[in-house]
């Protein structure tokens, strides 16, 4: 996206008006946010004195974001630092109707307009099972570009309906016996087609569904959930567009890896 349709930062920065506004400072730090604490005599009279100071603060440190992706990281951070405060449910009830929600402490998105998700460090399950819906979505044709492969995305594309179905994996590198895995998948799918190719084109990762829907994965699938990431679907028509043909290049010109 390249920008979000549905931004819940407002709701969610709201629910910091619950706490101590003492305490407020240090939940923001935790969410990488630079605002400006200090506060003089009349200003630090009472909690409401120091909230409206200080909400006028957090919103112009995120509204000074440039990149979307950052502000998607700071909401998330900062639902999860509410939810472990015990404010899940009225968040929950709160962001349903702009198609948000919350799935235990973390944020997800609930409504078709929403196409971006923040994971925090150390969330593998959580990563693994929304790459895999994301996968399985597609129906003619899958085309996944990640330059470090290995066999996991074997056991990912195993969950997929694989009858008539064109699945390309472009890479650049790869464990050495991915070739000797990737026969024994496709003789037990004999129905799908699997190509891979190696090229030194890419450095993101992509998920190409259908040769319609385009997602960006912020690390190699293999690690996913590791170290923080987003996973976001590519939306506006000329990123997408260029992206597919850029994608097509890179695939007319790799090396084939023999299966």
């Amino acid at each position: 996206m390249t920008k979000i349709d549905l931004d819940p930062w407002r709701i969610i920065c709201s629910f910091f008006s619950r706490l101590r506004s003492y305490d407020v400072p240090d939940i923001i730090d935790r969410t990488g946010l630079s605002a400006d604490w200090r506060l003089t005599e009349k200003q630090d009279h009472s909690h409401a004195t120091r909230w409206c100071v200080y909400r006028a603060r957090i919103d112009a440190a995120y509204d000074a974001l440039q990149n979307e992706e950052d502000r998607l990281r700071v909401v998330f951070i900062a639902a999860r630092e509410l939810a472990k405060l015990g404010l899940s449910g009225e968040m929950d009830t709160a962001l349903h109707e702009i198609g948000w929600g919350f799935q235990g402490e973390r944020l997800v998105p609930t409504g078709a307009n929403v196409r971006q998700l923040f994971f925090p460090e150390q969330k593998q399950h959580e990563a693994y099972v929304e790459i895999r819906a994301v996968i399985q979505r597609a129906s003619q044709s899958l085309v996944v570009v990640d330059p470090y492969l290995d066999q996991s995305i074997l056991t990912m594309l195993s969950t997929c309906q694989t009858g008539d179905f064109m699945v390309r994996l472009l890479t650049s590198k790869h464990p050495p016996d991915l070739f000797i895995e990737a026969s024994k998948w496709r003789a037990q799918h004999p129905n799908a087609k699997l190509a891979i190719r190696k090229t030194l084109v890419f450095h993101d990762r992509f998920i190409i569904v259908d040769n319609v829907e385009c997602w960006h994965v912020g690390c190699s699938i293999k690690d996913a959930g590791t170290k923080a990431f987003m996973l976001s679907q590519v939306e506006d028509e000329y990123n997408r567009s260029s992206l597919l043909g850029q994608i097509e290049k890179a695939w007319q010109s790799a090396i084939e890896v023999e299966i």
